[in-house]
């Protein structure tokens, strides 16, 4: 076993977004698909998919926050019964559920965002299709 935290291991699980550290980064420059089969092919934005995927988003949230409900007093109240009769599960229990509840937000906060971008990337998909419609009829 090596002599690296759990922390060092699983940056993920204490709040931080990049890889841990000693993983080597991509280089610079264009990825291996720069120059395969698709390389100059058009690319089709489907704005109705992108509104299904912010969909699928804001459904998930709306999971996650229905099961959080639900799991959240249930652990609380058992952390404080077993906090009152001394037991020292009962602090580490409520460790645990402090822990979770600032991961269950922080997904919370991203599966909106998510969704919130997705849903703007549909329309500003669509709105520059109807300028660019709009400007070749002038002309």
């Amino acid at each position: 076993m090596s002599d690296t935290t759990e922390a060092q291991r699983n940056p993920w699980l204490y709040g931080q977004d990049g890889p841990p550290s000693g993983i080597p980064r991509p280089g610079s420059g264009p990825g291996p698909w720069a120059s395969g089969p698709s390389a100059g092919a058009p690319v089709t934005v489907e704005p109705a998919a992108l509104r299904r995927a912010a969909g699928a988003a804001r459904h998930l949230q709306g999971e996650l926050r229905y099961a959080v409900s639900h799991a959240e007093p249930d652990t609380d109240a058992a952390a404080r019964a077993l906090s009152t009769d001394s037991f020292a599960s009962g602090a580490a229990l409520a460790q645990v559920l402090a822990w979770w509840k600032a991961r269950w937000t922080s997904l919370d906060n991203r599966l909106g965002l998510t969704a919130d971008r997705l849903e703007a990337t549909a329309g500003a998909y669509r709105s520059t299709d109807a300028s660019a419609a709009s400007a070749f009829k002038a002309q």
